[in-house]
């Protein structure tokens, strides 16, 4: 019975996990690789929501991590120590347990090195 019963709660954990975006028409070049020593940085922190409407019957409505990129990066020359992480803050959690589970809710953090070669 504990078996039956082990996809599903796989299944409501996962909710919300995945974020699709595609970087290629970002105008600089991006990389996992932190910036060399010296190179002149500031800090990329964008945050942003990700949420599933009525379990995903009425949409998600998903970040649009290009645009963000592309917006931040806007006068520099290349992005580097990129990462795109996904999770749930207490308010996240809230949020979706007051809701009854039909509004799940997780925060996106976009991270990285704004690099101005020089």
């Amino acid at each position: 019975r504990l078996l039956a019963v082990a996809p599903t709660f796989a299944l409501l954990l996962a909710a919300c996990g995945s974020l699709h975006y595609d970087l290629s028409s970002v105008p600089i070049p991006i990389s996992a690789k932190p910036a060399e020593p010296g190179a002149h940085v500031d800090p990329l922190h964008i945050e942003s929501k990700n949420v599933l409407w009525v379990h995903g019957l009425f949409g998600q409505s998903e970040p649009d991590v290009t645009a963000l990129v592309t917006e931040a990066a806007a006068g520099y020359d290349r992005i580097a120590g990129f990462r795109v992480v996904q999770s749930g803050s207490f308010h996240d959690w809230l949020l979706t347990h007051l809701s009854a589970t039909l509004v799940r809710m997780k925060t996106v953090r976009i991270e990285g090195q704004l690099v101005r070669d020089e």
